[in-house]
C-alpha cells in the first residue's frame, strides 16, 4: 500500500517482476496514464505511457526480469504463459491504494520478445454522466437529446481512434438507461461496466462478429442497440435495416467529419432511401488538452510540467431534419447538405475548438496539432 501515489518514483532495477509490476502500474495511475506500453529492446524493456493522447518514456526495466515480467503480466490476465509466438488478450482487476482498476492487456510478439500494452480503466468509471462533462456544448446536448428521445433509428458518432467515441456512446446509453428498455451492447472489448445493460464480448476468433451478433441480439427483444463499431458494408446494411425495423441503434464510424459520414455510408453499400429513413444524428469529435487551470501553462507538479491537465471534446454535431433526409434520398452531393448545414447554422469541428480557445479552456497550438492529424 502507497502512502502517496503522487510520491512514487518509477523503479527501474526492481527486486522482482512483481514488484516491476506493481510499480509500473501504481506510477502509471499517480500521472493519471490512460495505457502502458512495455516494448522489449536487445538490452532492456522500455516502458512508456500515454497521457491526455501523448505518449512518453518513464524509463526501463532490466532484461535479467524481462521473461518473469512478462509472465506474471501473463498470470495476472488469465492469458497462456506458454504461448509466445502469437498474439493474445486478457485482462486482470489491480488494487492500488484501496481504488480498483481494470486493465485490459495485450500481448504481440516482436524482434526481441513479446510487447504488452495496457489500458487502464478506474473500476468506479462508467463513462461521464452528463453530455456537458464531456465539453459539449449547450446546442450540441440539446440535439443529442432531441435524437435521443427518438424509439428508432440511426446514431453515429465519428472519429479516429482515441476520440472518445465509445465514452459518448456510454453517456448516451446512460441516459437512456433511465428509461425502461431492453438495451443490448456488441463491443470489442466491453470497456466500461453498466449496471442493468447486457453487454456482450465480440469475439471474433469464434466467429462472434459485428453484424453476425447484431442479427442474433434481434431475437433477445432489444429496444436500443449500441454496435461498437461498424467496421464493412456487412455491419453497416445491417446496422440500417435494425434502426428501420423499430430499434434505436448507435455505433461508430471512421470519418474526418460529421457530414462526411453520409457519402461513407452510401460509398458502403446503404441504400440512399434507407438511410434517408434512418439517420437521427452525426457526432464528429476529437479530444484536445485542457490547459492547467493550476500553472496556466506555466508548468507544475499537478501537470508534471506539461502545461496541460486533462482532456475535452471538440465536436460537430449534426442533427438530422426532414430537409437533409430528403437531400440524402435524392442522393445530392456533399456540397449541397454542407451549404444546407451552414445555412442551418452548423458549427464545424474548428469552430467549436476556437470557441474553447476563447474560454481559456485550450491552446492555439493544441487545436493545431489535433486537427492536423
Amino acid at each position: 500500500m502507497y502512502k502517496n501515489l503522487t510520491d512514487i518514483k518509477f523503479n527501474n532495477n526492481p527486486a522482482s517482476a512483481n514488484e516491476a509490476v506493481e510499480n509500473m502500474l501504481a506510477f502509471a495511475v499517480a500521472h493519471g496514464a490512460s495505457d502502458v506500453h512495455c516494448d522489449p529492446r536487445q538490452t532492456d524493456i522500455i516502458i512508456r505511457l500515454r497521457k491526455d493522447g501523448l505518449i512518453s518514456e518513464i524509463g526501463t526495466l532490466p532484461k535479467r526480469i524481462a521473461d518473469e515480467f512478462i509472465a506474471r503480466l501473463k498470470i495476472l490476465s488469465g492469458t497462456r504463459t506458454d504461448l509466445h509466438a502469437i498474439p493474445q488478450d486478457g485482462r486482470f482487476q489491480s488494487h492500488i491504494n484501496g481504488d480498483a482498476y481494470n486493465i485490459r492487456i495485450s500481448f504481440m510478439p516482436t524482434y526481441y520478445g513479446e510487447n504488452a500494452v495496457m489500458r487502464i480503466l478506474s473500476a468506479q468509471t462508467t463513462g461521464h454522466s452528463s453530455f456537458a462533462s464531456l465539453g459539449l456544448t449547450p446546442d450540441h446536448v440539446y440535439a443529442i437529446s432531441e435524437a435521443l428521445k427518438k424509439t428508432s433509428g440511426l446514431i453515429l458518432v465519428t472519429g479516429p481512434t482515441g476520440s472518445g467515441k465509445t465514452t459518448t456512446l456510454h453517456t448516451c446509453l446512460m441516459s437512456k438507461r433511465r428509461e425502461p428498455l431492453s438495451i443490448v451492447t456488441l463491443e470489442d472489448p466491453v470497456e466500461y461496466e453498466i449496471s442493468g445493460v447486457r453487454q456482450i464480448h465480440i469475439r471474433h476468433s469464434h466467429g462472434v462478429t459485428f453484424a453476425s451478433g447484431l442479427r442474433s441480439v434481434l431475437r433477445q427483444d432489444p429496444d436500443v442497440i449500441m454496435v461498437g463499431e461498424i467496421r464493412d458494408n456487412e455491419t453497416a446494411r445491417v446496422a440500417v435495416h435494425t434502426a428501420l425495423t423499430g430499434h434505436l441503434v448507435l455505433s461508430t464510424l471512421h470519418t474526418n467529419s460529421a457530414l462526411e459520414t453520409i457519402p461513407r455510408l452510401l460509398d458502403m453499400g446503404v441504400d440512399n432511401y434507407l438511410l434517408a429513413a434512418t439517420l437521427r444524428l452525426i457526432i464528429a469529435q476529437r479530444l484536445v488538452r485542457t490547459i492547467c487551470q493550476e500553472c496556466n501553462m506555466l508548468g507544475c507538479d499537478i501537470c508534471h510540467q506539461t502545461g496541460y491537465h486533462g482532456r475535452t471534446i471538440i465536436a460537430e454535431v449534426c442533427l438530422v431534419d426532414d430537409k437533409m433526409q430528403k437531400l440524402i434520398a435524392d442522393k445530392r452531393p456533399l456540397s449541397d447538405i454542407t451549404a444546407y448545414a451552414k445555412a442551418r447554422g452548423f458549427l464545424f469541428m474548428n469552430n467549436d475548438g476556437l470557441e474553447k480557445i476563447d474560454w481559456g479552456i485550450t491552446s492555439k497550438e493544441e487545436l493545431k496539432r489535433v486537427l492536423s492529424t
